[in-house]
């Protein structure tokens, strides 16, 4: 009988433990639900019309550096760094404000690239527990203590437990 209580206290122990982790992902995705998505949605907005006026601005700038190396716009790729040169009357001015856009740029794509990086790590992290939980035996043949087929997709007690 001690075996039977002992069984019970584990499967209780268990069924609490998943009762526990149920709680934090309920929790957990009304968090994600909640974030203020109007808010993401509106820096995405404002990131698209920031993101159409820095073109448009580079493309006027594209135009003069063009119109001052005597070709047709587009026809040569120039990178930022040549501009100082290009318009040598103004060269102090325009290498600080080139340093500082290349600068500002950098810092832009660290934060891009760390914030992407966090997403991915955090839902693979989430999509491991969720499999781990709730993984499927469907391709497991499974016995009953009757010897006779179970159903596939049931939750293993022993090897790659769901």
């Amino acid at each position: 009988m001690a075996e039977q209580h002992s069984i019970i206290d584990l499967l209780t122990k268990k069924e609490a433990l998943y009762t526990e982790l149920l709680a934090i992902v309920d929790e957990e995705s009304r968090s994600l639900s909640s974030i203020a998505l109007d808010r993401l949605w509106a820096f995405t907005e404002e990131k698209s019309r920031l993101s159409m006026e820095i073109e448009a601005l580079r493309d006027e700038i594209l135009e003069m550096a063009s119109a001052r190396l005597g070709i047709q716009t587009g026809s040569v790729p120039m990178h930022l760094r040549e501009l100082p040169r290009l318009f040598s009357e103004h060269e102090p001015m325009v290498a600080r404000s080139v340093e500082s856009i290349i600068f500002i740029k950098g810092k832009i794509r660290k934060i891009a690239e760390t914030s992407v990086s966090f997403v991915e790590n955090y839902l693979e992290t989430v999509e491991e527990i969720i499999q781990m939980l709730t993984s499927s035996t469907s391709a497991t043949k499974i016995y009953g203590m009757d010897r006779h087929l179970m159903e596939p997709g049931g939750s293993l007690l022993i090897h790659g437990e769901a």
